[in-house]
């Protein structure tokens, strides 16, 4: 029986699949969650391991990547003809609404922030490629799935980063993605 790759499934699967009590964990946390968010987290669950991260070797094409670049246009093109990266995405483990609570004040204001305030974007994942890490967020206030480069030298000022849209909507982002065995 062939294996299905978790981030396969997180294409493939329907948001609402993992029941979440969505309105218990906003009135908790006491903002609203954009539904790109909600439909991201309930597809599957991650691994069980700490942060849940789901992982695996992608074809990288920074033209297919970026939707739109923000400011520095054009900034993942000097990825040095890079043809694969290694993406992590970070899901939730478990359902229960104070894990969800939990998950979301780290993936808000964790220590992916150093302190530093990015306003309502919450950390999904990271995409490596050979000039470093790439952060993936969910612009909360927004619904853009966004990269940032904080390798680049303004890691305080979020907008001094370079950065872009990768998508509108959740499966945008999740068919931005696809995994490969050998670069």
């Amino acid at each position: 029986m062939t294996r299905i790759p978790k981030i396969k499934q997180l294409q493939t699967t329907a948001a609402g699949t993992i029941t979440i009590n969505w309105d218990l964990v906003e009135q908790i946390i006491g903002f609203q969650l954009h539904d790109n968010l909600k439909n991201f987290y309930s597809r599957v669950l991650g691994s069980k391991n700490k942060y849940g991260t789901i992982s695996g070797r992608i074809k990288f094409n920074p033209v297919e990547l970026v939707k739109r670049y923000v400011n520095r246009e054009d900034w993942l093109i000097n990825a040095n003809n890079t043809s694969c990266a290694e993406l992590s995405l970070d899901l939730l483990t478990e359902t229960d609404v104070a894990y969800v609570v939990d998950y979301l004040q780290e993936a808000f204001k964790g220590a992916w922030t150093g302190g530093n305030d990015f306003g309502n974007r919450a950390y999904i994942g990271e995409i490596l490629i050979n000039m470093g890490q790439i952060t993936l967020v969910l612009n909360n206030d927004t619904g853009k799935f966004e990269w940032v480069d904080f390798g680049y030298g303004y890691f305080e000022v979020y907008e001094e980063n370079p950065y872009g849209i990768v998508a509108d909507h959740t499966q945008e982002f999740l068919d931005k993605f696809m995994l490969v065995k050998k670069c």
